[in-house]
């Protein structure tokens, strides 16, 4: 079989796990292997791992390290705020105020409180896309300063720098694989004195908010990717904004009937872009066949398929109706995701197959 050179422009889905971060987590597991709920030298040395690795995460953020706690990833760190919050509230329920943006994590456990909990739930649009996270904290504080402001920074951590406290917000979710680091991990902001109810039941680890024997190679892992990336921050930026720069520019040249989705202004890590009569399925398998992975839309809508009858509503991507773009168009959009490890030969191997692609299977009905 010959060999293809491969182009890997999914980041938005996941990342390659770091070299050094796969080093650091062989070096925890044979090191500091112990439970580190245990009282013992060994489960001492795994506590020890924890906290400095939480005191990393916490650093990242702009928190207080007692203000992180670890979750097996964004979702249910998404799941875990929404829930967590209303739990608390529940003998006085008010009003959840979400936007039309947000990952299915946010989206159903919001719809789950208004079914279990009769919480009303208020869905708000972003024009074009767009929402000012520093403006809706200020707007809380003097609106509503009793509620409670929760930040969905996935897409965002280690790339963008987000600081939950510079947007107001008590409660953040991130996640390690968007960075580098490994799967199964990630953390949820909760600023201390907020009230919260878990979801988890046990041994009372990560402060009684989420039990389970914590798995602190992963929490090492995850730190190191994110030391990684903040020692990194500004020539990743640079790197991918030019990137993004010249995507815009070659799919001029090579496919001008396609549409950048995306705004100027937009995180220079994804780029947004549809071409009119090509079917994104069709357009996805054409480029995997050669070496190129995209994806569709958000990695996790593909799943639906296989999700039980009734727990899934299949919806034209919002991100894209809120910006007037019709529902057809949903169909022949393609999410383009870098990382600092893309190259400009990675681009302009996606853009020229793309072209070709369009030329085959493309129609202009």
């Amino acid at each position: 079989m010959s060999h293809i050179t491969e182009s890997y422009l999914d980041n938005a889905a996941t990342t390659p796990t770091r070299s050094e971060v796969i080093e650091r987590m062989n070096e925890v597991m044979r090191d500091a292997w112990g439970n580190p709920s245990s009282a013992h030298a060994v489960g001492m040395r795994a506590k020890e791992v924890l906290e400095e690795s939480r005191a990393t995460i916490a650093g990242a953020l702009g928190v207080e390290p007692g203000e992180v706690y670890f979750t097996s990833g964004a979702t249910e760190s998404n799941n875990l705020a929404v829930r967590g919050v209303c739990s608390a509230r529940r003998d006085n329920p008010a009003k959840i105020i979400t936007s039309t943006l947000e990952h299915a994590s946010v989206t159903r456990s919001v719809r789950g409180m208004r079914r279990e909990m009769n919480w009303p739930v208020t869905y708000i649009d972003a024009i074009d896309g767009k929402l000012d996270l520093a403006e809706i904290g200020r707007m809380r504080d003097e609106l509503a300063p009793d509620a409670l402001y929760h930040v969905d920074a996935t897409q965002a951590f280690g790339k963008l720098s987000p600081k939950p406290r510079e947007w107001h917000a008590e409660l953040a979710s991130v996640a390690s694989h968007k960075i580098g680091g490994p799967r199964g991990i990630g953390a949820l902001y909760v600023r201390d004195g907020v009230k919260m109810h878990t979801n988890a039941f046990g041994g009372g680890q990560e402060r009684g908010l989420r039990s389970g024997t914590e798995p602190v190679f992963l929490a090492a892992g995850f730190a190191r990717a994110v030391e990684l990336v903040q020692a990194e921050h500004e020539e990743t930026l640079a790197h991918v904004r030019a990137l993004s720069a010249q995507i815009r520019a070659e799919l001029a040249r090579l496919v001008p009937d396609a549409i950048v989705n995306s705004p100027e202004d937009a995180s220079p890590f994804i780029v947004s872009v549809s071409v009119p009569g090509l079917r994104n399925a069709k357009s996805v398998a054409y480029l995997s066949d050669r070496g190129v992975y995209v994806s569709r839309a958000s990695a996790c809508e593909s799943n639906h398929e296989h999700v039980a009858a009734g727990t899934w509503r299949k919806k034209h991507p919002l991100s894209l109706q809120t910006a007037g773009i019709p529902l057809s168009q949903g169909n022949t959009t393609l999410r383009v995701s870098f990382s600092g490890a893309t190259t400009p030969d990675d681009v302009d191997r996606f853009v020229a197959t793309l072209a070709e692609c369009n030329a085959e299977l493309g129609s202009r009905k």
